[in-house]
């Protein structure tokens, strides 16, 4: 009799709906132990019953999929006297690392959706490649052929960090998952490109987006981004504000809240233009995707006759600048920006500095004509 048990479970997580997949996987149970491996197969909830994938038209080749990875444990199993740690080294190795990257981005809940959209260019960027078909490909070899792939198309060193940097978690998942054994970043390193130009606008120019007269959903746009350049919000953080997070202390109204990106907890004098913002939109700012934000950006841009290019994160950058031209001492824009540390702060004392600069070489080259 075997010392082992071998069992296909439909969503396990509890996902599963008429709209969403459930991911069907094997377990192993031996000796007490028990390891899970997916099939690569994944269904919604009304295309599994009894066991098996429905309503379909491919049901008869994902059956056989989930039937050849049945077998494929049972043999594994029996050749190895009931020893789970052949199933990862045998099994995930010929599973689709795509399809599970795929998986993985669409079911965290731990990222924004804009970050979310991130994560998903990374992973249509690896399928691209073609380098990863298997966890087996997942090696330092081809992570440098990788980085060669993405350098071909993009120029910015810190962009192609990017890419890197975003796909690590999920490597780093897998080497816990023990679908691989070694994580083939090790020895790799990406260097870090110069920051990239900080865009914002003058105070001149801030006004006169304010002043556009706007309606529908570009003027919802306008005043999101207003607001963040009277708070130095970021686009995720003043999407998640309610209500609650507003206090009164001193007859001033301020924000109490936690950054998304870093956790860091800010608190944040409202304005007035801020403060009227706020009531207008009824404490609620999630109103149209950071996509259609910076769409309908291009159009205040063209409008408001501006020369930067917009985006949401202007906004949070023209706070910065603003500040610190108001003569705000650094370390006080730091805390409003709820930066990590200081350093990053100073990108935008450098920018400023470079005006001043700029603004010599101008008084410079006009003495000659005085």
């Amino acid at each position: 009799m075997a010392d082992y048990s071998i069992s296909i479970i439909y969503d396990r997580r509890g996902v599963a709906s008429k709209e969403k997949n459930g991911s069907v996987e094997i377990c192993v149970y031996s000796k007490g132990k028990k390891k899970r491996y997916a099939t690569g197969v994944n269904v919604k909830k009304n295309e599994w019953k009894n066991g098996r994938v429905v309503n379909r038209l491919d049901a008869h080749s994902l059956n056989e999929q989930i039937e050849r990875k049945y077998r494929e444990a049972h043999e594994l199993m029996s050749e190895s006297s009931g020893e789970l740690s052949i199933i990862n080294r045998a099994t995930m190795t010929e599973l689709s690392f795509c399809d599970w990257l795929d998986k993985e981005v669409a079911e965290r809940t731990d990222i924004t959706e804009s970050t979310r959209e991130h994560h998903r260019t990374m992973a249509r960027k690896v399928r691209e490649s073609r380098i990863f078909a298997t966890f087996k490909d997942l090696t330092l070899p081809n992570i440098i052929r990788f980085d060669d792939a993405i350098k071909k198309t993009l120029s910015n060193p810190e962009s192609v960090r990017n890419y890197h940097k975003r796909l690590k978690p999920y490597i780093a998942k897998a080497l816990r998952l023990e679908y691989i054994g070694k994580n083939p970043y090790d020895g790799f390193s990406s260097p870090r490109g110069k920051p990239t130009t900080i865009r914002y606008i003058s105070q001149e120019e801030r006004t006169r987006i304010e002043e556009l007269e706007l309606d529908g959903i570009i003027a919802l746009v306008r005043d999101m981004f207003i607001f963040s350049c009277y708070t130095g919000l970021a686009d995720s953080d003043l999407r998640k504000i309610k209500e609650s997070d507003i206090i009164t202390e001193g007859g001033e109204q301020f924000i109490i809240d936690k950054r998304m990106k870093t956790g860091s907890q800010y608190k944040l004098m409202l304005l007035p233009k801020a403060k009227e913002i706020l009531k207008k939109y009824n404490f609620n700012l999630d109103l149209a995707t950071n996509q259609q934000c910076n769409q309908h950006l291009k159009t205040i841009q063209a409008m408001a006759n501006i020369k930067t290019k917009l985006t949401m994160h202007v906004g949070r950058h023209t706070f910065a600048t603003w500040a610190l031209k108001k003569g705000v001492p650094i370390e006080i824009v730091s805390k409003m920006l709820a930066h990590a540390d200081i350093q990053t702060t100073q990108i935008y004392a450098k920018v400023l500095q470079e005006e001043v600069t700029k603004g010599f070489e101008l008084l410079k080259s006009k003495l000659g004509n005085s």
